[in-house]
């Protein structure tokens, strides 16, 4: 039964269009705060902080997350491989279990 006039996937449409909306929002305020931080310890350090990639710096947030997951895994020989891979998975979901 429509509510309203509305179909269920236009309530549904409407309803992702607003998550989008916050998302967006959330992650364009992320990266002026990790702007901000970056030229913040920029300064403290004495150096121009990010000013390269995008205007004054502002896409240099995706440029490392870009850089992060195009970067190889790096596997000691003498480990096991499925333990390596496994155990920052399993320390997560510990952590994460025991939060109330």
């Amino acid at each position: 039964m429509p509510i309203a006039g509305h179909t269920p996937l236009v309530w549904f449409g409407l309803t992702v269009g607003q998550i989008a909306i916050v998302l967006v929002c959330v992650l364009i305020s992320l990266a002026f705060l990790l702007w901000g931080d970056r030229k913040v310890w920029a300064g403290v350090m004495m150096r121009k902080g990010p000013n390269v990639v995008g205007p004054f710096g502002l896409m240099q947030s995706f440029a490392d997350f870009g850089k992060f997951v195009l970067k190889e895994i790096t596997i000691p020989d003498g480990a096991n491989k499925g333990v390596f891979l496994l155990a920052p998975v399993v320390s997560f979901i510990l952590a994460f279990g025991g939060w109330p």
